[in-house]
């Protein structure tokens, strides 16, 4: 039996802006974009006798399409990139938190069976602390100590990860599965560039493989990996300390052409195969100039170069390997026993190659669901459960397997729909109502792992009272039976300057504030206070406003669309029992955790 390393699950993700070749085109015509030649290429035999042969085309989709082998890409922020448009745009972490998740779901797997997350990126969200320690705290609870591997290195990052996750495996014989992905944002590198060639050659996209240890009578998986490092290319291309990309076209083409295939010979004579063994080529994309050539070089026919990946998200560094065998094996393209070989050269002089032959594994789990069975066993009482986002929240926890405690005041029957959740009323307006609530849930309960405060009225006459003091005074006396967390739900309006609803709006500022003096002392007891804060929902409390008033505080958030219920509800229950979630702004109020979920805070950039 041998041990094989095999890639048992895919994904990608990239950014929500196409940037055609069109795109480009246009801004060269009104010169926002330099150094394109539009008389040279029409004077050019070579596009004349293209266009007789394929119809006309306009000359920078010939160059740009035909010659370098790019059609499109995508950014993270409207075409053309800007500091400020930057600011608002997804980062290299959350797109690769959703490649991950992606490939999660393919190979059937949960966080808690990765034994190591490996991570490369030259475009981190910040400098530190490394980008896979970020990435998987949007994974995994809190006690999870799974080891994380940050690099910083571009188009190779994904290539030497490879190399670094068979170490790792052959180290650590009880290690069965590692996440390694590279993910990119280049656009960010393109605010002071004016030539056309980098908004041609580069997108942002984030690509992850699970890799799996299987053994086998059979080998198969990752078969070998070198990496090396070509001095010469060191100052060709990189980025700068103003983080602005710079690069030179040529001196990389001469050498890329060389370095490609010679890690490329080097890695087939280690596996033992002849270039005739090979079914497909998959390059880091560098651009048709490059890959055709060194491709001849190699003796691998064009048809056998996969440059799918090249054509729909450009040169995007060290994804660009991984987002192709995720666009191979969506496509059904991987079949048993092909054999392919990797080769990648760029940024630093690293270039390097890996060779694998194919084998479809899948682990056995019919009813995947990633979320399943994370919180059974635990206690989780919601106040508030009756309400819109309340009732959403139940229903995430049910999907989750917990054990629901749920209060409502009116509408009680709407919660039945719950199976065995225990269902207890209160008026929160009332007191002695109150007490008896408390009193119920420290006589049937010797614990409670998550509480959940969604209660929320605008009724002048009540709000503080519903809205604060009963919510706090219940907090205070079943504090010790609680063990994990409390998330309060707060208010966008505690942000604004909303004057028709003054109580309602100072009753969340009050709990907020209440809670936030007293995150200190509960910490010491281990409980983390978590004040969650989303923007206005379609079906929320705020349809109680008139639109125009909510359309101008949206506009004064910075929330562009409605947030849906169900997304709201179920990155409040994500919130209970990870450390981070997607579309999200953090910061700390002593040591309560505020969270911002549909909308961003207008900054100064």
């Amino acid at each position: 039996m041998t041990d094989n390393f095999v890639f048992t699950g895919t994904g990608d993700a990239y950014g929500k802006f196409k940037i055609s070749n069109k795109d480009i085109d246009e801004a060269i015509d009104k010169g926002f974009l330099g150094g394109f030649s539009k008389e040279k290429i029409h004077a050019s035999n070579k596009y004349k006798e293209f266009c007789k042969i394929n119809g006309e085309i306009s000359a920078f989709d010939y160059f740009a399409g035909n010659i370098m082998g790019f059609y499109e890409r995508h950014h993270v922020a409207p075409f053309p990139p800007t500091k400020k448009k930057l600011h608002y745009a997804e980062t290299s972490l959350e797109l690769a938190v959703k490649a991950i998740d992606e490939a999660l779901s393919d190979a059937l797997i949960k966080p808690d069976s990765i034994d190591a997350w490996f991570i490369s990126t030259v475009s981190p969200h910040e400098q530190a602390p490394g980008i896979a320690t970020s990435v998987k705290s949007y994974f995994t609870e809190f006690y999870n100590q799974s080891p994380c591997f940050s690099l910083t290195s571009g188009c190779s990052g994904f290539n030497i990860n490879i190399q670094r996750a068979v170490e790792y495996f052959k180290n650590n014989p009880d290690a069965m599965h590692i996440v390694v992905a590279h993910t990119e944002t280049m656009s960010r590198f393109l605010k002071q560039r004016v030539k056309f060639i980098p908004f041609v050659t580069f997108g942002d996209a984030a690509a992850a493989v699970i890799i799996s240890r299987l053994k086998d009578n059979e080998k198969y998986g990752i078969i070998d990996i070198v990496n090396l490092q070509d001095l010469h290319m060191l100052d060709y291309v990189g980025v700068d300390e103003n983080k602005n990309l710079y690069m030179d076209d040529n001196l990389i083409k001469d050498r890329a052409i060389l370095n490609i295939p010679h890690a490329s010979e080097i890695c087939l004579k280690k596996s033992g195969f002849k270039i005739d063994d090979i079914d497909l080529l998959v390059p880091h994309q560098t651009g048709n100039v490059i890959l055709y050539q060194a491709a001849e070089k190699l003796g691998i026919p064009k048809e056998r170069v996969y440059l799918e990946g090249q054509k729909k998200f450009g040169n995007v560094s060290g994804t660009t390997v991984p987002i192709c065998f995720s666009l191979l094996n969506k496509s059904g393209k991987l079949k048993d026993g092909m054999k392919i070989l990797s080769a990648t050269a760029g940024v630093g002089g690293t270039y390097g190659a890996f060779t694998y032959i194919v084998k479809n594994k899948k682990n056995k789990n019919d009813n995947f669901y990633r979320y399943s069975n994370d919180l059974k066993d635990k206690n989780v009482l919601v106040l508030g459960a009756s309400g819109a986002t309340g009732f959403e929240i139940a229903n995430e926890l049910q999907k989750r397997n917990a054990k629901l405690i749920l209060h409502a005041n009116q509408n009680s029957e709407k919660l039945k729909c719950f199976e065995n959740a225990e269902i207890i009323k209160c008026d929160f307006s009332d007191s002695n109502d109150v007490k008896s609530f408390m009193d119920t849930i420290l006589k049937k309960y010797d614990k409670i792992d998550y509480l959940i405060n969604s209660v929320s009225t605008i009724d002048k006459k009540h709000a503080n009272t519903v809205n604060f003091i009963a919510p706090f005074e219940i907090i205070k006396n079943i504090l010790p039976i609680i063990k994990s967390s409390i998330l309060q739900v707060g208010t966008i309006t505690e942000e604004l300057s909303f004057y028709d609803f003054n109580e309602w709006t100072s009753s969340h500022r009050s709990i907020h504030g209440v809670l936030a003096s007293a995150s200190g002392e509960f910490l010491k007891t281990g409980i983390r206070i978590l004040y969650f804060i989303p923007g206005f929902s379609e079906n929320g409390i705020s349809n109680k406003f008139d639109n125009k008033e909510k359309f101008r505080f949206m506009l004064s958030a910075g929330q562009s669309e409605y947030l849906d219920n169900k997304k709201v509800a179920s990155n409040i229950v994500k919130s209970l029992y990870l450390p981070k979630i997607l579309d999200s702004t953090d910061n700390y109020e002593n040591a309560m955790q505020v969270r911002r979920i549909g909308y961003r805070r207008e900054v100064d950039v």
